[in-house]
């Protein structure tokens, strides 16, 4: 018997549409957030995350920016503090070039916060004028929300030479929470200025960092620093305070003359940031930033 060409052709019409019909796996979900196991792998992490930042920035990516950022965090510059929606306003303004790499990366963690300090040059402008092309300090502070990492609070000590005076926030906040803020930095304060070191050294939590004049620096740091200082009692004002799950962040301008050995920080109001961790008593400080510096 005669064979129709059409009895080889269709079997391997068949296959194909076997084939073409078949169900696509699901890509793999994306792998949730976790914390390394050593200090070097948290320190790589803090290095991904600060440097993948930046590149989200200086790629002009809004929403990029924008997820990597908790709903209730604040950032601080020479400029004043900002909620999120000024943030994004901010690093827009600042018309940021791809910067060099973080180098002396620092990374604790304390809870659930990962604590960050670098230093990183970036060239940015303000008003048509360019920001020194040194590397400066920068903290972070980040959590795990949602599977993925994302920042409650970042403050950048790049700045002009002179400082100029600080802006008030663009944004309101809720009073009572500013108002809960304010007490408890004024308390916190308050003990370094009248060096009640028993007080001072119990609010500060194991693996805090501070950003300031002098660099990054660490709880030890800073506890000899308040040992040492001659402090002017503290004037806030202009206090903005959020929540980022268990944290408390506090912005504020701060007035606060300071003698440290041969540096003298003048009694004219600078941003200041202050992260608590817990709540009451038992808040601890976590991270700050204080922009003030000599003149």
């Amino acid at each position: 018997m005669k064979l129709s060409s059409l009895s080889f052709i269709a079997p391997f019409v068949l296959a194909a549409q076997i084939f073409a019909q078949a169900p696509v796996a699901p890509a793999a979900p994306a792998t949730a957030a976790a914390w390394p196991t050593d200090q070097a792998g948290l320190t790589t992490l803090a290095s991904t995350l600060i440097n993948g930042w930046f590149a989200k920035i200086a790629a002009n990516d809004p929403a990029g920016i924008s997820q990597s950022m908790q709903p209730n965090m604040q950032l601080i510059d020479f400029q004043g503090s900002a909620d999120l929606t000024q943030s994004l306003v901010k690093i827009k303004a600042l018309a940021s070039k791809s910067p060099s790499k973080a180098t002396d990366v620092i990374a604790t963690r304390v809870g659930d916060a990962l604590v960050t300090t670098c230093l990183l040059a970036v060239n940015q402008s303000v008003d048509g004028k360019n920001l020194p092309s040194s590397a400066a300090p920068r903290i972070g502070v980040w959590q795990i929300v949602n599977g993925s990492w994302q920042m409650a609070a970042w403050g950048s000590l790049h700045m002009p030479e002179v400082r100029p005076a600080p802006s008030a926030p663009a944004f309101v906040g809720d009073a009572a929470l500013n108002a809960e803020g304010s007490a408890m930095l004024t308390k916190f304060l308050a003990a370094q200025q009248t060096k009640n070191m028993t007080a001072f050294d119990a609010m500060l939590a194991d693996g805090m960092q501070v950003v300031n004049f002098k660099g990054q620096k660490v709880r030890a740091d800073m506890v000899k620093g308040a040992s040492m200082a001659k402090t002017q009692p503290p004037v806030i004002a202009d206090a903005r305070t959020t929540r980022c799950g268990d944290l408390t962040i506090v912005t504020c301008n701060l007035t606060m003359g300071q003698s440290i050995a041969f540096n003298t920080l003048p009694a004219d109001p600078a941003p200041f940031l202050a992260v608590f961790q817990g709540s009451g008593d038992s808040a601890k400080v976590i991270a700050i930033a204080n922009t003030n510096k000599p003149k």
